[in-house]
């Protein structure tokens, strides 16, 4: 009989943490070996969506597999998010998802999902800021020129806010608050309406992302004041940062990434994490960024585990701030 002796034990201990790595390596080699369908909670022809299309084309080349988009827009994302918590761990199922992951836990006291544990963060796809906009007939030279013209006003400004509870709502609760301006929220069903009393001047003005807000800037029909980033954004370097005027303000970006279901192999998120990288920094990716005034991020699946959890606290202090109730 073989006896096993306590150096043995200690060999066979060893051991077994690499035969645990070479298999997830092993399951990471093979993947994928059938269709990856990418859910989005958000319709189709949107910015979500041309994210989630960009990193789909690129997979279908890069792993010769058919990569699906499933569009599953509803309840702010949380259809297409509960799908995806609620799926198998094993790579085939993906979440693109938006602001609205982290937001929504300060905005509904219940949700199916844990915004936090019931995922496993693979990609920060890109960052995107918005422009505060005024109406055509208000030219600012300078954000502090706004805020010298509201102070003027008996009533103060009114904000319009397209869509109540959005990240754009929050970033003019968060505005308000910091700056200390008086104005008032005139809320809308979607951007489009807010933009179109902005261009009519019954609102002052108003935050818009920055695919919406450029065609007006160009063709004057609203005005520019100031960008969300903490710096001048590359190609609008003639548009100031609110922080050159509030040096305090926090920042808080909206973005898109790719998470999937909490209990994926870590080896084929950093493998996603790697691929999906290379292609948003690839010329197409690059060129969806820039259109959609996004920046391109490489960080670690680890970072943008990191960055959900900070997301969620930055989200929920600016809701509580604002006395934003629950539904």
């Amino acid at each position: 009989m073989r006896l096993t002796t306590p150096r043995a034990l200690l060999v066979l201990a060893a051991a077994a943490p690499c035969s645990l790595l070479l298999g997830t390596q092993a399951v990471a080699d093979n993947y994928p070996s059938q269709p990856i369908n990418l859910i989005v909670g958000a319709s189709a022809g949107g910015t979500t969506d041309a994210m989630a299309r960009e990193v789909a084309e690129g997979l279908a080349q890069k792993y010769d597999v058919p990569t699906v988009v499933d569009n599953r827009p509803g309840a702010g994302a949380s259809i297409a998010t509960e799908a995806v918590a609620n799926a198998d761990p094993d790579g085939y199922t993906l979440l693109v998802a938006y602001t609205s992951h982290t937001l929504n836990e300060s905005l509904f006291h219940e949700l199916p999902y844990d915004p936090v544990e019931d995922f496993s963060p693979i990609s920060l796809l890109g960052e995107v800021s918005s422009i505060l906009l005024s109406r055509p007939d208000l030219e600012f030279d300078s954000l502090q020129d706004m805020l010298d013209y509201a102070a003027e006003q008996p009533d103060g400004i009114t904000f319009g806010v397209g869509g109540l509870g959005s990240s754009l709502h929050m970033e003019t609760l968060k505005f308000i608050q910091e700056s200390e301006v008086v104005g008032y929220e005139i809320p809308y069903n979607g951007t489009a309406p807010a933009i179109a009393d902005l261009i009519g001047s019954h609102v002052d003005v108003m935050f818009a992302p920055f695919a919406a807000a450029m065609p007006l800037v160009e063709s004057g029909d609203a005005n520019a004041i100031a960008v969300t980033s903490p710096e001048r954004m590359p190609n609008l370097d003639d548009i100031p940062s609110i922080n050159e005027t509030l040096s305090d303000y926090p920042t808080t970006y909206g973005w898109f990434g790719l998470l999937g279901p909490a209990g994926m192999d870590p080896a084929i998120v950093e493998r996603l994490n790697a691929d999906v990288t290379e292609i948003m920094h690839g010329e197409s990716g690059a060129d969806l960024l820039e259109r959609e005034g996004a920046e391109p991020i490489d960080i670690s699946a680890e970072a943008f585990a990191a960055f959900i959890v900070d997301d969620v606290e930055r989200w929920k202090a600016i809701a509580e701030a604002g006395d934003i109730e629950k539904q």
